[in-house]
């Protein structure tokens, strides 16, 4: 029975409190939100990225609703879990995780192997990670394979008969992802796709066929996602998902506040329609998720950091300046290149222009030479002697 102890409910909202109480600057690069049961990434499917910021955390609980028993009030119908991810130098993410309200738990990481950039501008982020790592090997894709069962005055650990053929611990898998930033300036909106293939919690059925999935699969073990994350404000950021997570068809939408997340989803949304027998009141029906957040950095939180505000204001009017040099930059290459071309043509005018001339002025000289002898020539015949008069003959006509 999936209730919650009553000294697990305070310690979930006292450790929300207190990092609510202490927020600090991550990386703002677009970061992820955590995910509904592991690390950061879309609603249920990881992405192939890792916080560039070193000791960056996510604390997040979040919440289904899960009828699995008639007659259940509205908390108690609510399957919730905790979970913290930290990453570390660029690269490497692990975090742990509680599932549901007995609590099981598991831990979880990621290794980004090439982020975008590195090679090719548009080479995607690869990564490979491992989630259910632990002893919990018959969890379902919802986590509630494995239950505790108040047994007199203990509590038992029990698998359900229908759960005992689950073998999901170790789930291994890997992805790949693309971010668009859709505009060169400070705040301006983005847009990311991923893609990725995993065992276990991704494809592992528990032999219970139709039960346990009845439509929504692309292709086993296949999963994809894509997210458009805009800024209404300075310190607000409005995240909108959309996913398969090798199961299902979920969406839902994600507000940021300086670190501050809240979440709404809907999961199974290809299914509609309400619970019923035929998967256990549990499966194959579109269900609603909560989940509420913090995101922050170790170093930061240890050296008093309280709230962030301020950090994060210089942190995007220093974003705005790079931006803003990158533009003017790109403006002064490109006056540059007009500015060369304009010398260039009028270099080019100006040959043609002097070469025009040369030729008039060789034209004028050939005139002129021709006039000069022409000239002489006429000089030279009025100098020349007249020719001698013809004398007459001096033998008489003859008749």
């Amino acid at each position: 029975m999936l209730t919650m102890r009553e000294s697990i409910t305070p310690l979930l909202g006292a450790a929300m409190m207190v990092c609510a109480a202490s927020s600090a600057l991550r990386a703002q690069n677009e970061p992820y939100p955590a995910t509904l049961y592991f690390g950061t990434g879309l609603i249920n499917t990881p992405v192939a990225w890792v916080s560039s910021r070193n000791a960056d955390v996510w604390l997040n609980t979040s919440a289904k609703n899960l009828p699995a028993l008639s007659g259940m009030g509205f908390m108690t119908r609510m399957n919730s879990n905790i979970s913290i991810d930290t990453h570390w130098g660029g690269r490497a993410s692990v975090g742990a995780v509680a599932y549901s309200q007995n609590p099981e738990w598991g831990f979880f990481g990621q290794l980004l192997a090439v982020r975008q950039g590195d090679f090719a501008a548009y080479m995607p982020s690869l990564a490979v990670g491992i989630r259910n790592v632990g002893k919990y090997k018959h969890e379902d894709r919802f986590f509630i394979g494995e239950d505790i069962r108040l047994n007199g005055n203990q509590y038992d650990h029990v698998v359900p008969d229908r759960y005992k053929n689950f073998n999901t611990a170790n789930t291994v898998y890997g992805v790949a992802t693309e971010e668009f930033a859709l505009g060169n300036k400070p705040g301006a909106n983005a847009l990311s796709l991923s893609v990725g293939w995993g065992n276990g919690l991704f494809r592992d059925d528990g032999d219970l066929g139709s039960a346990y999935n009845r439509r929504g699969t692309i292709a086993s073990g296949l999963f994809a996602g894509a997210r458009f994350v805009a800024h209404p404000s300075l310190n607000t950021t409005l995240t909108v998902m959309a996913e398969n997570d090798g199961w299902d068809y979920n969406a839902g939408l994600l507000v940021d506040w300086r670190g501050l997340t809240a979440g709404v989803y809907g999961t199974e949304l290809e299914e509609g329609g309400g619970r019923n027998a035929s998967g256990f009141n549990v499966y194959n029906y579109t269900k609603y998720n909560f989940s509420i957040g913090y995101s922050g950095n170790i170093v930061d939180i240890s050296k008093g950091v309280i709230l962030r505000t301020r950090i994060t204001e210089l942190t995007r009017e220093q974003q705005r300046l790079k931006f803003e040099i990158a533009d003017r930059n790109r403006r002064i290459r490109g006056l540059e290149v007009a500015l060369t071309r304009a010398q260039n043509s009028e270099v080019a005018n100006l040959e043609r222009r002097r070469s025009d001339l040369e030729r008039q002025v060789q034209e004028e000289r050939e005139a002129i030479r021709r006039a000069e002898d022409r000239l002489r020539q006429l000089d030279q015949s009025q100098t020349k002697p007249p020719a001698p008069p013809v004398k007459p003959p001096t033998t008489p006509p003859s008749f």
